[in-house]
């Protein structure tokens, strides 16, 4: 029973290694992650610990993708709006399966690419009543909101809606939720949460740029047009 049980932590161990994306820099070791983000001339990539760090686009040779191909959605300057796969990026361009064939896409010419499969999710909850380091969760190089929730709580399900759709709609913005499960959890103490929704907005750079508590979508959005602006 017990080597059966270690065959099946093996196997899976084995697919989450399989599974991470490979990123050969310049110079210095390999890095071993989740690539989830390319916007700004920089990757985003979450490590095992579930932290975000990017690396310019000059500081990587190249970069395989696993599993690959991985849907994508590209923003480029010189083709419009893409759909299609990719499958690696090596020397400043990535390799793009779309609806007429492969080919090569500068990396110079693309604003952002948002990846899909399993990439891992722009909205995500952190926390449910537990502590947490929200540093560890703020995704740098994009604008990070987070939602201080609970799922008794009716204005906050009136306002989750909104944020949800600005992650999905928009790939500089990431959502990270934290349900406060009741006003004596340890997450509620920890980041003193008196009454809910509260939404907090940070910039690419993980500094908080403004809370807004109630339901106010439009405070929402201004704060994110500041963070995105480098307020």
């Amino acid at each position: 029973m017990k080597t059966g049980a270690y065959f099946i932590f093996s196997i899976l161990a084995l697919v989450s290694i399989v599974r991470a994306d490979t990123i050969q820099p310049n110079s210095g070791p390999e890095i071993v992650g989740t690539v989830t983000k390319y916007a700004n001339s920089s990757f985003a990539v979450r490590g095992a610990d579930g932290k975000v760090q990017t690396y310019s686009s000059n500081s990587i040779k190249r970069i395989v993708f696993d599993p690959r191909p991985i849907p994508a959605k590209v923003a480029s300057r010189t083709k419009g709006a893409l759909e299609g796969k990719v499958s690696l990026y090596e020397n400043g361009s990535f390799a793009f399966a779309g609806p007429t064939g492969v080919e090569k896409l500068p990396a110079i010419f693309i604003d952002q690419i948002s990846f899909g499969g399993d990439r891992g999710p722009e909205i995500d909850t952190i926390s449910k009543g537990n502590q947490v380091d929200l540093s560890k969760h703020l995704v740098l190089g994009s604008v990070t909101i987070v939602d201080f929730y609970a799922d008794w709580c009716g204005p906050c399900k009136q306002l989750s809606p909104t944020l949800e759709q600005l992650a999905r709609t928009d790939p500089e913005i990431a959502v990270r939720k934290i349900d406060i499960i009741n006003w004596e959890s340890a997450v509620a103490k920890q980041y003193q949460v008196t009454s809910i929704p509260r939404v907090e907005v940070y910039n690419r750079a993980g500094k908080l740029v403004g809370t807004v508590r109630g339901v106010s979508p439009e405070e929402v959005r201004r704060y994110v047009a500041q963070a995105k602006a480098g307020g």
